[in-house]
C-alpha cells in the first residue's frame, strides 16, 4: 500500500521495491477504485499489506470505506499505530483479520530484527490496545519470519506473544523467503531445513499446549515430519490476485494485477520430486535460491 515503512526488518522483501517507488505511492483514490471495481466482480476478501499499511494516510477512513463494501478486511501489519489508542479503537470497527508481525522476543532481538529500538516499549501499547478494543468475531494471527539470526529462540518468542498479552489465535512460522535484497542476502540469512526442524517441532508443541492454531510456511513437506504436515500452510494456502506497483516498457509506473492460483512462487521441483504423491498437491517445491547454498 505505502512506501513507508518504520522498520527495517533483516530479511525484509520489500526494501529494494520501496526506494524504487517511493516517488510514487498509491493514492486513496487509486484504492478506493480497485476496491469499488473488485466488489462489482464478486470480489469480498482485502488484505491490506505492503511496507507498513497503517501508515498509510487516512488509513481509518479507508477501512471504513472499504467495510461499506462488505468486504472481510485483513491487515498484515508491525502494528505501529496501534500503540496509539484512539487509531487502535476505531481501527477495530472495521477489522476482521489482524496478523501482527513479531520476530523477536525481547529488546535486543526487537533491535536486531526491526531496526527499530523504539519498537520493544512500543509493542506493549500495541498488545494492550488490542486486548482492550478486540472482539470475538475477529481473527488474531502473528506472522515469525524464521531466519539465522532468530530460529533457535522459537519458543520464547511464542512464550513472548503470549506473556504481553495479544489475543494470538494463529501462529503462522514463515522461512525467509529469497526475494528482492534477501536474495543477496540469502546465504547469510538462511538455515538448513535439517537445522530448523527441531524448533519447528518445539513451536508446535508450545502452541498446542497453549491452544493455538499452528502453521509454517516456505518448507517443502517431505522436510517435515509427519505428524506436522498438517500445519503446512501449503494446504491452507488459497488463489489470490495481487495489485501491485510495476514499471511499463515505456518506463512508466503503473498498477499490475498478478494472479496466484497456488503459491510456488520462487519454488521448484527437483529430481526428487518426482512420484511424490504430495508434488503440486499440495507442495509447491523447493526455493531456487536454497539450492544455491544446501543440498536437497
Amino acid at each position: 500500500m505505502t512506501t513507508t515503512c518504520n522498520h527495517a526488518c533483516v530479511f525484509c522483501s520489500e526494501s529494494e521495491r520501496m526506494r524504487k517507488y517511493a516517488h510514487a505511492p498509491l493514492t486513496e483514490l487509486q484504492i478506493k477504485t480497485i476496491l469499488v471495481d473488485r466488489a462489482k466482480k464478486g470480489f469480498n476478501y482485502v488484505n491490506f499489506t505492503g511496507w507498513e499499511p497503517t501508515l498509510f494516510p487516512k488509513f481509518l477512513s479507508l477501512l471504513q470505506f472499504t467495510k461499506k463494501l462488505w468486504y472481510t478486511i485483513y491487515v498484515g501489519t508491525n502494528g505501529t499505530m496501534l500503540a496509539g489508542e484512539s487509531f487502535a479503537k476505531e481501527f477495530f470497527n472495521y477489522v476482521d483479520v489482524l496478523s501482527l508481525s513479531i520476530h523477536w522476543y525481547d529488546e535486543p532481538s526487537c533491535t536486531e530484527q526491526t531496526g527499530d529500538p523504539s519498537h520493544f516499549s512500543r509493542f506493549i501499547d500495541i498488545c494492550k490496545h488490542t486486548s482492550l478494543y478486540k472482539t470475538d468475531k475477529q481473527y488474531y494471527q502473528t506472522n515469525i519470519v524464521l531466519n539465522q539470526y532468530n530460529y533457535k529462540h522459537l519458543e520464547k518468542i511464542i512464550h513472548n506473544i503470549i506473556r504481553t498479552g495479544y489475543p494470538v489465535d494463529h501462529i503462522l512460522v514463515s522461512y525467509v523467503a529469497p526475494e528482492w535484497d534477501a536474495r543477496s542476502r540469502y546465504g547469510e540469512l538462511s538455515v538448513s531445513y535439517e537445522e530448523i526442524v527441531p524448533y519447528l517441532i518445539v513451536g508446535k508443541n508450545l502452541a498446542d499446549a497453549t491452544g493455538k492454531n499452528f502453521r509454517i510456511f516456505w518448507v517443502p513437506l517431505c522436510k517435515l515430519p509427519e505428524d506436522l504436515h498438517i500445519c503446512s500452510n501449503d494446504f491452507y494456502w488459497k488463489e489470490r490476485n495481487t495489485i501491485e506497483r510495476y514499471t511499463n516498457n515505456a518506463g512508466k509506473v503503473t498498477l499490475i494485477d498478478i494472479y496466484s492460483p497456488d503459491n510456488s512462487r520462487e519454488r521448484v521441483f527437483v529430481d526428487r520430486c518426482d512420484g511424490c504423491p504430495l508434488r503440486n498437491n499440495p507442495c509447491t517445491g523447493v526455493f531456487q535460491k536454497y539450492l544455491d547454498h544446501y543440498e536437497f
